[in-house]
């Protein structure tokens, strides 16, 4: 297991290193900081605005610009927002939180709600609880996030359920949560149908149920064989939940990594945009890197992989 381990993070980390590369030079390209914008400010002078580009590095060289951000990026020195006066560590690390709670609570609706469910729907596949399931699923993948979001807010509003906007509260996630899961857990529901089918269609599922093993054992059995998609793509849904949560959050004002990201962008605040997204990459890698272990440890051929 261990040497397992090592072989995906040394995959990992050559990733996350074009990642910052690329992420940098990208943010790089853009003309105009928010150093240039407070050059138009008269209350602030040239000599002032020179020594904050000296004392930030951002008067070297792109190669030297890099180096440094990466040296105090693994010191935890993720440089300072000027839009927010305050060190951009702090900022993001509190937004970081607010993001999580709603993944967390999408990845909750998932697995107790989603996957339940795609489990019923086929092991009654052809009735009408299946079709529902199936219709109901179709209608979540089909539903934009924007115009999800939208109604759940007028919900919200019409209904006073639950507070609208901010995050006071548990009940203040309710709607931001739903809204993020739905796509996400919509899916799951219609691939855990058609991976347990296609497992207890299997010949030793037919074996099993002939030597009269009991019902819930065999699907039991037969769901065990179709996890492994299921984890794999629970890594990989962790990609769509930062890129949902960009919508979610702008639309109830939570206050999160993914509205962070486009405010940074739109104030120039360079040092919180390139750390926001390459946070968000990082999170990918280690969702995708914990999903190879969770199969690794069901099933213990991934190992020799």
């Amino acid at each position: 297991m261990v040497r397992f381990i090592g072989r995906r993070l040394l995959v990992s980390l050559p990733v996350l290193f074009l990642l910052s590369l690329l992420v940098f030079l990208l943010f790089k390209l853009i003309p105009g900081d928010y150093l240039s914008e407070m050059e138009l400010n008269p209350s602030v002078s040239k000599q002032q605005i020179d020594d904050l580009r000296q004392e930030l590095g951002l008067d070297r060289s792109l190669p030297e610009q890099y180096l440094l951000w990466m040296g105090n990026l693994a010191t935890g020195k993720l440089g300072y927002s000027f839009s927010q006066r305050r060190p951009a560590a702090d900022l993001i690390w509190e937004r970081l939180r607010g993001t999580a709670q709603l993944a967390l609570g999408a990845f909750l609706l998932i697995g107790l709600v989603a996957i339940p469910l795609g489990v019923i729907a086929a092991l009654r596949v052809g009735s009408w609880i299946d079709k529902t399931i199936l219709w109901g699923s179709l209608i979540g993948l089909s539903l934009p996030t924007v115009l999800a979001a939208v109604a759940f807010l007028y919900l919200a509003y019409w209904t006073r359920w639950v507070p609208i906007g901010g995050s006071d509260s548990f009940l203040h996630m309710v709607f931001p949560t739903l809204t993020l899961a739905l796509p996400a857990a919509s899916f799951f529901v219609r691939t855990t149908r058609l991976e347990l089918i296609d497992a207890l269609n299997q010949p030793y599922i037919t074996a099993a149920a002939a030597k009269g093993l009991p019902q819930y054992r065999i699907a039991w059995h037969a769901f065990r064989n179709a996890a492994n998609p299921l984890i794999s793509l629970g890594g990989l849904t962790v990609g769509g939940l930062l890129s949902g949560a960009v919508i979610v959050e702008k639309v109830f004002s939570w206050p999160g990594l993914g509205s962070l990201t486009v405010d940074s962008i739109l104030n120039r605040d360079l040092f919180v945009a390139i750390d926001c997204v390459l946070i968000s990459a990082l999170m990918v890698i280690l969702a995708n890197l914990a999903a190879d272990l969770l199969m690794a440890i069901n099933d213990p051929r991934v190992r020799q992989q």
